[in-house]
Formats: C-alpha cells, sequence, structure tokens
C-alpha cells in the first residue's frame, strides 16, 4: 500500500483538490476534517499525540485511521505509534482487520474492552 497514490475515476484530480482544500484549512489553525464528532485542531491533535492520556491518544489515533487521507495519517502518527497502542484502537472489524495486516499486527476481532 506504500506509496500508491490515491486514484479515482477522474484520475486522481479530485482526491488532489479536496486534499489541497482539507490541508489549507488545517493549515490556518481551522478544525480538521477527519475529526466528524468534534472540532480539533493540529495544534490540539498534536497536544493529545505527545501528552495526553492513554485513552484520548487511542480515540485520535482510530480517528486518523478511520477518516483521515492516507498522507495526512503519517503527518501526525508513524506506523510504529499505531503498533504501539493498536489493541485500544476503537475501530471496525473490518478496518482493524485491515490495518492489522498493512501494520503486521496480530488483530483479534472485535472491539476493544
Amino acid at each position: 500500500m506504500e506509496g500508491s497514490g490515491n486514484r479515482d475515476d477522474t484520475g486522481g484530480k479530485a482526491a488532489t483538490a479536496s486534499t489541497s482544500t482539507k490541508s489549507s484549512s488545517a493549515a490556518r489553525g481551522g478544525p480538521l476534517y477527519f475529526f466528524p464528532d468534534r472540532e480539533v485542531t493540529a495544534a490540539e491533535l498534536r497536544r493529545l499525540l505527545d501528552d495526553g492520556p492513554p485513552a484520548e491518544r487511542a480515540w485520535a489515533i482510530s480517528h486518523l485511521l478511520r477518516y483521515a487521507q492516507w498522507d495526512d495519517i503519517w503527518t501526525y502518527v508513524s506506523r510504529d505509534e499505531v503498533r504501539e497502542v493498536f489493541p485500544t484502537l476503537d475501530l471496525p472489524d473490518n478496518l482493524r482487520n485491515a490495518w492489522g495486516r498493512m501494520l503486521k499486527v496480530e488483530a483479534e476481532v472485535g472491539s476493544p474492552g
């Protein structure tokens, strides 16, 4: 998956335009598009990921993996960071299994605890 571009029926142009619009909103300090249930800025996300309690870090990383575009995910977290918290992430079974395969993590079926 790494290195594969985001392509769609328009040859990738729609995804590129959408990404640049979303990124420019975040660059201005606006809310990030991959938090649909709460307004979170890039600075708030960084603070959560760097200093937040484990449950809040897992919440933030779960949102990244559920809603963010590929390049945006790796702007905020590394694969190793995702692997570390993987068992605590709130992901649907199909997404958990897909990410588990991609990250080479043993993924149990079912939501965390």
